[in-house]
């Protein structure tokens, strides 16, 4: 049992009827008391401990623990309100953001979370700022006329699409978790344009997939190709069914050389099999 406060001893005695109504040998963790005028309180949030809310508050964990009446600095709840002390200031602005939580065994995220979208916006070019006063043509200025970007492409005919590289399938759709097909290839092998389409990235930011080219076709596809060795087109380029747009290789988490080829309906992941022609 705790020990009670000095000041506690002038205190009246409880009825029996009052000490009927608390619970003995109680486990649950102190909950703070309501927050007075002027006091600043945080409500706990899963996986907050007292050390993190203090270096949140800039106060000290001992400091929490007495301005809460706590028995211990890890007797504290999901949902219980503890009193920041002396940061009567937080209440004239807005409290900080919670502190994120990193698990102990992230899962790699989806490609569709990591690659860029196939939304239009992808090819467009970043908008020119509005001139400065300075800068502001003068009203007799001629008016100007803003580039027409290339028209996107239009399908080949062809009612599915051609096959990347030639070679035997390593991994099918279901081995690589919903992803796509892995397709054996020797290095340097030219790999080619799946359908008519236009270019939307071309680089190696996405962890595991080493050189990687997407292409967002008219039908609404978006073809991925990657562990290139090489990479010969450039971002927003329009390239036609069968156009070489790099070389087999075994970049990112690959050991031997290979084409890690997927087909996305939108931002959803398709088996490619049944779409490539045979």
């Amino acid at each position: 049992m705790q020990a009670q406060p000095a000041f506690a001893a002038a205190a009246p005695m409880p009825s029996p009827s009052t000490l009927g109504t608390l619970p003995t040998n109680s486990a649950v963790p102190t909950v703070a008391p309501a927050a007075t005028g002027g006091t600043f309180t945080h409500t706990i949030a899963s996986g907050e401990s007292l050390y993190t809310i203090a270096r949140r508050y800039d106060v000290t964990t001992q400091a929490l623990v007495l301005a809460n009446g706590l028995s211990s600095p890890d007797k504290i709840v999901v949902g219980q309100k503890v009193i920041i002390p002396g940061r009567a200031d937080l209440l004239a602005t807005k409290a900080p953001a919670p502190v994120q939580v990193a698990s102990t065994n992230p899962a790699p995220p989806p490609l569709q979370q990591t690659l860029p979208t196939a939304a239009p916006n992808t090819l467009q070019t970043a908008a020119t700022p509005a001139p400065t006063p300075q800068q502001a043509a003068p009203a007799s200025a001629p008016t100007q006329v803003a580039n027409v970007p290339a028209a996107e492409p239009a399908m080949s005919g062809n009612t599915k699409f051609r096959w990347p590289v030639s070679g035997r399938v390593l991994t099918d759709f279901a081995a690589s978790r919903g992803t796509g097909i892995n397709i054996e290839a020797s290095e340097g092998s030219a790999i080619k344009a799946a359908e008519n389409g236009t270019v939307i990235y071309v680089g190696s930011g996405v962890e595991g997939y080493g050189n990687l080219i997407l292409i967002r076709h008219p039908n609404g596809y978006v073809s991925a190709y990657a562990h290139l060795k090489s990479m010969s087109v450039a971002k927003g380029a329009n390239v036609s069914r069968g156009d070489t747009i790099g070389a087999a290789g075994m970049t990112g988490s690959v050991t031997q050389p290979q084409l890690h080829f997927e087909l996305r309906k939108g931002a959803t992941p398709v088996d490619p099999m049944p779409l490539l022609a045979s």
